[in-house]
């Protein structure tokens, strides 16, 4: 995948993010829900078509999985960075995995519990 190529499927995702969000804002009429949501297809068509439909597929499952286990997904990415480049996930994967966590807003650092010392 081109460089340019992953950057509109980047930016359409975020859209396609945004719309989904706006379907669930307070006040939105079912026409504003049935428009909104005829975007979204608009956009999903576009990329599950074309010759870039595995990434798209990719991230939209990243996405799904930090919404769904961010836990699993934190320990998924130390496992990755531990064995370093070229070791389970390609950069396209990763850059999907990153724009995945902080679309759910699981990008924010992790406090780490306190470990009390003996003294």
């Amino acid at each position: 995948m081109q460089h340019e190529h992953e950057e509109a499927m980047r930016a359409e995702y975020d859209q396609h993010h945004r719309l989904t969000e706006a379907m669930f804002a307070d006040g939105i009429t079912d026409a504003d829900i049935d428009r909104v949501d005829a975007q979204r297809v608009e956009i999903e068509k576009r990329w599950e078509a074309g010759p870039h439909a595995e990434h798209w597929d990719y991230l939209s499952d990243a996405h799904e999985d930090w919404r769904r286990s961010p836990k699993v997904m934190h320990r998924m990415l130390a496992d990755a960075d531990h064995n370093g480049p070229g070791y389970g996930l390609t950069d396209i994967e990763r850059r999907s995995q990153e724009q995945a966590r902080q679309l759910t807003g699981h990008d924010r650092p992790r406090p780490h519990p306190q470990v009390e010392r003996g003294r």
